[in-house]
C-alpha cells in the first residue's frame, strides 16, 4: 500500500523567494510503541503528535494516553502496562553497569516484548485485517522483534532508537563503531581513551556482539516466530533480513550533548525533538508562584520517571535533606512516597513537577539529576549547569560527558555526605564558568539549519514521498561479520606474509648447503 501512495508535488512559494518543496502524501503511520517505558515513549509521542498536526493520520499503540488534547488525525490505541518487577533495585544495579547490566537488560527487554505480544489486546490488534498502514514505527533499541510489524502491513519501518545506537544496533545500521574512538555508552570512557580504555572498550564491544550472535540470536528468531498470530506471519522474512530492510533511524542524539561519531545517511540524530517548552499559561499557579518568588533562586532535584526516590537508603535521603537545609536557594525536589521527616522550609516536594518549565525559568540555577539522556538534553537547551547521580545504562557515560565538557560535577552516590554535595552546589553556584559552558553548549545545540522536529518529520516525509530509497544504505550493510571487519583480508595478508617468510627462509637455507 506504501508504494501506491501518489506523491504530491506543491509549488510553494516563501516569501517571494520562489523555493519549492515536495509535500508528501498523507500518510496512514502506526507508531508502535507497546513497551512500558515511558522515558522512551515521551521522548518520540511529540514526533506522533507533529505527524498528526501536519495532516497525517497516525495510530500510536501505547499504554500512556496522550496529554492533553489531541487532534482527530492521531487515534490512541491502548493496551495494559505489562510492568515487569525487577530482579534488582537500581542501587544494586549501579555496581553491575558493564557486562552484566548489558546483559540484564537484554533480558529484560526481551521479557518486556515478549509480554506486550502475548497481550490479547495487541493481538487482537495486528489480527484485525481492517487495519493498513503506509509506514510503521517503531523503538529498535536491544530488541528488534517489532520490526516484524512491517511485514505485517507490508509497509517500510522507521526505527526509533532512545539513545546512541548499541554496537549491536549500529552493526545491523551499517554505522561505524570502531573502539578506539566510539566509546560503549555501558562504560564511562570519553572518545579520547587510553591505550587501557581503548582495549576495555574493544572487549566491551566485542563481549556484546558474541553474547548477541551465540546467546540471543537464535532465541531472538524464535520469539520472532511464535509470538506473532497475525495472518501469514509464517511467512515473515528471518529477523536478519528484516534488520537490512529498514530504511531509516532517528537517533536520540546530538554532538553537542554527547560524544561525535559518524552518521551513515539512513540514520538521522534528532535530539531534542521531544522539548515543548510550556508557557506560564498552561502551569499550575503553585509552581509559578515557587519560581517567581525564588529571589535566591531555585535547584531543581529529578532521578526521572525509572528510578524511585523511596529506593533511596535513609542516609542518603538525609543526605540531601541536610546539605538542602544549608542553602539560600529553593529547592523543588521530585519525590514519589509520601512525605519526608525533617524537611526543611526551603524544600518543597511533590510527585510531579512541570521539569521543561522549571529548567526554562530565570531562577533556576541548577539541575540535579541521575544523568538520564533526556534529562542532559533539556538541561542542555536550557544552558542549565547539572549535578548527576549515575545510576546505570549510559548515565556514566553522559556525565563524563557533562564532568569532561565542565558544564557539571558527577557524584557518585556512595561518596554522598553533606560535605560533597554543599560544596558541590556551592561551585556551581559560584563559578560562572560551569554556567557559561552550559550556554555554549546550548547555543551550539540550538543553532541548526532546522529544528529537530522539522529534521524528523522531514526524513519520515522524504521516505513518504520517495519509496524505498536503496541509495540511501550504506554498502556495509549487506556485508558479512567477517568481510566488515576485514578478517579475510588479514588472513589473507597473514597467509601471504607466512608463505613469503616460508620461501624465504628455505631460500636461505638451500642457498646455504650449496655455499
Amino acid at each position: 500500500m506504501f508504494y501506491q501512495v501518489s506523491i504530491i508535488i506543491t509549488i510553494l512559494t516563501i516569501s517571494g523567494s520562489g523555493v519549492v518543496r515536495p509535500i508528501a502524501a498523507v500518510a496512514d503511520i502506526l507508531a508502535f510503541f507497546p513497551l512500558p517505558i515511558y522515558s522512551h515513549f515521551s521522548g518520540f509521542n511529540p514526533l506522533f503528535l507533529e505527524l498528526a498536526n501536519r495532516g497525517h493520520r497516525v495510530t500510536v499503540v501505547s499504554p500512556f494516553y496522550p496529554k492533553g488534547d489531541v487532534l482527530t488525525t492521531y487515534r490512541h490505541v491502548p493496551i495494559p502496562d505489562v510492568k515487569i518487577q525487577r530482579t534488582r533495585s537500581p542501587m544494586e544495579i549501579r555496581h553491575r553497569y558493564r557486562v552484566n547490566n548489558m546483559i540484564n537488560v537484554r533480558l529484560g527487554m526481551m521479557k518486556m516484548v515478549t509480554r506486550t505480544l502475548e497481550l490479547n489486546e495487541t493481538r487482537a490488534f495486528l489480527n484485525d485485517t481492517h487495519n493498513a498502514f503506509d509506514l510503521v514505527l517503531t523503538e529498535c533499541w536491544y530488541s528488534d522483534i517489532y520490526l516484524a510489524i512491517g511485514y505485517r502491513y507490508s509497509a517500510p519501518v522507521v526505527c526509533l532508537s532512545p539513545m546512541a545506537p548499541s554496537v549491536t544496533l549500529s552493526q545491523s545500521l551499517g554505522m561505524p563503531d570502531h573502539p578506539a574512538y566510539v566509546p560503549s555508552f555501558w562504560l564511562r570512557y570519553s572518545d579520547s581513551m587510553s591505550f587501557g580504555e581503548r582495549l576495555y572498550n574493544s572487549a566491551i564491544a566485542a563481549a556484546e556482539l558474541i553474547v548477541s550472535e551465540i546467546a540471543f540470536q537464535s532465541t531472538d528468531q524464535q520469539m520472532l516466530d511464535d509470538l506473532y498470530t497475525y495472518p501469514g506471519h509464517r511467512n515473515c522474512p528471518p529477523l536478519d533480513a528484516l534488520r537490512q530492510a529498514v530504511q531509516l533511524t532517528l537517533v536520540n542524539g546530538h554532538h553537542s550533548v554527547s560524544y561525535a561519531r559518524p552518521y551513515p545517511p539512513n540514520v538521522v540524530q534528532v535530539a531534542g525533538m521531544h522539548i515543548r517548552p510550556q508557557t506560564s499559561a498552561s502551569i499550575d499557579r503553585k509552581f509559578k508562584a515557587l519560581l517567581d518568588g525564588a529571589t535566591h533562586g531555585a535547584i531543581y532535584f529529578s532521578f526521572g520517571s525509572n528510578i524511585k526516590m523511596s529506593d533511596l537508603g535513609e542516609r542518603d535521603v538525609q543526605s540531601f535533606v541536610e546539605s538542602f537545609r544549608k542553602l539560600k536557594q529553593i529547592v523543588l525536589w521530585k519525590w514519589e512516597n509520601g512525605t519526608i521527616a525533617n524537611l526543611p522550609d526551603n524544600v518543597y516536594i511533590d510527585k510531579w513537577f512541570p521539569q521543561q518549565y522549571i529548567l526554562s525559568h530565570r531562577n533556576c540555577k541548577l539541575f540535579i539529576t541521575h544523568g538520564g539522556y533526556h534529562s542532559l538534553v533539556e538541561a542542555l537547551h536550557y544552558g542549565l549547569p547539572l549535578i548527576g547521580f549515575p545510576f546505570y545504562t549510559d548515565q556514566y557515560y553522559n556525565m563524563r560527558f557533562v564532568v569532561e565538557n565542565s558544564f557539571g560535577i558527577e557524584i557518585l552516590l556512595e561518596n554522598l555526605n553533606v560535605k560533597v554535595l554543599v560544596d558541590a552546589i556551592g561551585k556551581i553556584l559560584s563559578d560562572t564558568s560551569y554556567k557559561e559552558n552550559a550556554h555554549t553548549a546550548s547555543n551550539i545545540f540550538l543553532d541548526l539549519p532546522v529544528s529537530a522536529m522539522d529534521t524528523a518529520v522531514h526524513s519520515i516525509e522524504y521516505l513518504i514521498r520517495n519509496g524505498v530509497a536503496d541509495y540511501k544504505l550504506p554498502a556495509s550493510m549487506s556485508l558479512n561479520r567477517y568481510q566488515y571487519f576485514l578478517v579475510d583480508m588479514a588472513v589473507s595478508i597473514g597467509a601471504i606474509l607466512a608463505l613469503t617468510t616460508l620461501i624465504l627462509y628455505k631460500s636461505i637455507e638451500y642457498l646455504r648447503k650449496i655455499i
